[in-house]
């Protein structure tokens, strides 16, 4: 048994805002090669069988996501809220928490120019996303 703590969410939108989203991909191949019966995650259902595998897999196809749309952001030299607002959601359009693109991009455009996180942008940014206050789903 894997309690993985913030590491995995189940059913709702990741969240990287400490670390950086390389090193969440990197942290989504190391728990999938502990081999666990059952993942107790951070957010969400408790997971067994395939549907680790099909989380994980979830986790790796967002993450590339933001990567990928930093990247397109940061080369048309848009802001973390311009890209996101520009974002096709994709498969991710449904899960709950969206607005974390917003927060989850500002932490690939601190980690691709080596400064640090400005939290009180990211929210803001999040809820001028959202166009109202941020909740949580569980």
């Amino acid at each position: 048994m894997l309690f993985s703590g913030d590491l995995v969410f189940a059913g709702l939108t990741p969240l990287v805002f400490m670390g950086s989203v390389d090193g969440a991909l990197a942290a989504v191949d190391w728990l999938e090669s502990l081999q666990p019966d059952v993942v107790v995650p951070g957010h969400g259902p408790v997971l067994t069988g395939t549907g680790i595998t099909r989380v994980l897999d979830e986790h790796r196809r967002y993450y590339r996501l933001i990567l990928d749309t930093a990247q397109g952001g940061l080369s048309r030299a848009l802001t973390p809220l311009q890209t996101a607002r520009q974002a096709d959601l994709g498969e991710f359009t449904g899960w709950a928490d969206a607005e974390r693109i917003v927060l989850n991009l500002h932490r690939a455009y601190a980690d691709h120019t080596g400064r640090d996180l400005d939290v009180i942008a990211a929210f803001e940014d999040a809820v001028a996303w959202l166009g109202h206050p941020m909740h949580t789903s569980v």
